[in-house]
Order: structure tokens, then sequence, then C-alpha cells
């Protein structure tokens, strides 16, 4: 019986604890000046949603990095006009540079209106880089 009921829990457990995977991706450089690379995902678990970068996320610091999500294109978002067009809507702000790291993404945020995630710092008006949700 303890065998039975070790394997319902690890059954159990497994199940909570399963992530699909919604859009993911590579980083593209906005800028040559600025290093910015690495993979993401964007991650559902139950109700909830997260940004998740990957082992190989590596970005030059920056006093005030923030990761949006954006209505417009990727092509057509440059630091003049990130914050601007496309109705971006704030994230989370980056604490992690190098690495893996997860963002919850608040639960206000509809995911299907969006086609872009960027990493902007604010304090100096500057695109680091994003990548087209797919």
């Amino acid at each position: 019986m303890k065998i039975i009921s070790t394997f319902l829990i690890f059954i159990s457990l497994s199940f909570l604890n399963q992530q699909e995977v919604v859009y993911q991706g590579e980083f593209d450089n906005y800028s040559r000046w600025t290093t910015f690379e690495g993979s993401w995902k964007i991650v559902k678990s139950g109700d909830s949603h997260q940004v998740v970068f990957g082992d190989d996320f590596n970005a030059k610091k920056a006093p005030d990095l923030k990761i949006f999500l954006s209505k417009a294109d990727f092509d057509d978002i440059e630091s003049k006009n990130a914050l601007k067009d496309g109705d971006p809507v704030f994230v989370a702000k980056l604490t992690a540079y190098k690495g893996a790291a997860t963002y919850d993404i608040p639960s206000t945020i509809d995911l299907s209106q969006y086609k872009t995630i960027i990493v902007h710092c604010e304090e100096y008006t500057k695109l680091w880089g994003g990548s087209p949700l797919k």
C-alpha cells in the first residue's frame, strides 16, 4: 500500500509541475554597442505565465532595464518609439544580466494581444533588443 501511495503522490506532483511553452525564441540585439543575446520562452503553469530566460542569456548592464510586451512587430520597434508605439505593457524589471532567470507576467496581460517581447532601458531611452513572439 505504501508503494501505491508514493506512486500516486509522484504522479500528482508531476501534473502540478507541468509547464506548457506558449512562445519561445532567441533575442536579437538592437544596438552594436550593447551585449544582448540568448534564448527565452514564455511558459504557462496553471493559470499563470512566466518569461524564462535561458542559461545562455547575456546582457550588458544598464541602470533601468525592463521587460515589455508590445503589439508592434519587432522590425518596427526602435529606441525612439519602443515605449510609444504598439501599446507596450510592463512585465518586470530585469534582475539578472547573465544566465537563467524567471519573471512572472502579470495576470492582467492577455498574451494573445502582443507580438513582441523587448528589453528597454527607460532611463536612457535605449532598446537593448527583443524578439517576435512565436
